[in-house]
């Protein structure tokens, strides 16, 4: 769920009248790497958490209305904010609620994908047991296309309910997203459009589900988390950094070219997984920002190959 908070600090007048109307519950020049998965990220102008769907569109129907540049967050995965933080109001995504039915499960977009995924398991329901331990929540998981040990959200994602920049509500069916490998429509309008205005915003997802052996799939999810834990570092990261380049893996070629364990600042390339770069307590986003693109110039120069962050650079002018 992106929006483009790139631009000059709105003016003063809005700001007060946004965080007027949303209430109480707005923090001014609030640090923004407490709700990050590394750990880093300067000031939003105003930040508030949201603990429904409600209150979501809400904050956002009302940056809309004021002229005010937003962003939704949900685990702050697959980001990096940079050190100066990000202007206008960014809203923290807390709902949470699922329900789960026979043929599947209805998320909000702020429930974390690998709760999910478990409770999915629990009621002897297959087709997520891919996303076990997975950080992230379902909303930016269902933009980014998130995938890991053989599936994606585009496997079994049957419909989204969206809120489209009139403030309609509308339920999209699998075929409008266009998903495609760690993308999707939203994602692309995004960042083609860059204006707030204009962005669309996932509530809720459904996700179609099959009953499957219960014993089975509690070993799958088993194992899928074991992998997980034995090959991707714990800790403050954002994830996988790069896309895997057609042909290849990211973090093999990073390996390759002989960066694991290389540091600038306080940033460091996993020595576990070479596509985690690793917050190690006292790392800047500038420091962050130069390892990735110490590691796109390696790879290019020792094999040619150009790396795409599958992360997000934010505030970055």
């Amino acid at each position: 769920m992106m929006a483009d908070l790139d631009v000059a600090r709105p003016a003063p007048a809005a700001l007060d009248a946004l965080a007027e109307a949303l209430g109480p519950g707005v923090r001014r020049r609030a640090p923004l790497a407490p709700f990050t998965a590394m750990r880093i990220g300067g000031p939003a102008d105003l930040l508030i958490v949201v603990e429904s769907l409600d209150e979501l569109a809400h904050s956002i129907q009302e940056a809309r209305r004021l002229a005010v540049p937003w962003r939704v967050l949900g685990g702050g995965c697959n980001v990096l904010i940079a050190d100066q933080g990000l202007r206008g109001l960014v809203i923290i995504n807390r709902a949470a609620s699922t329900a789960f039915e026979d043929e599947g499960v209805r998320a909000a977009s702020g429930a974390a994908l690998a709760v999910v995924a478990r409770r999915a398991v629990e009621k002897c329901l297959s087709g997520m047991t891919w996303a076990a331990g997975l950080p992230g929540t379902v909303g930016g998981a269902v933009v980014g296309n998130a995938g890991a040990f053989g599936g994606q959200i585009a496997d079994s994602l049957r419909s989204a309910m969206v809120l489209e920049p009139d403030g309609a509500v509308v339920e999209r069916g699998h075929a409008w997203f266009d998903f495609a490998y760690r993308d999707s429509r939203l994602k692309r309008e995004a960042t083609a459009e860059g204006d707030a205005r204009v962005q669309r915003v996932v509530l809720s997802a459904f996700f179609q589900l099959e009953s499957g052996n219960g014993a089975a799939l509690q070993a799958r999810f088993d194992e899928v988390l074991a992998q997980r834990r034995a090959h991707h570092p714990s800790g403050s990261t954002m994830g996988s950094t790069f896309k895997n380049p057609a042909d290849h893996y990211a973090g093999q070629l990073i390996d390759e070219a002989g960066l694991k364990g290389y540091r600038v600042g306080g940033a460091m390339i996993s020595e576990q997984h070479a596509n985690f770069f690793v917050n190690r307590g006292d790392a800047t986003a500038e420091d962050v920002l130069a390892l990735i693109r110490h590691a796109q110039a390696e790879v290019k120069r020792k094999f040619g190959v150009e790396l795409i962050p599958e992360i997000e650079l934010l505030g970055w002018s």
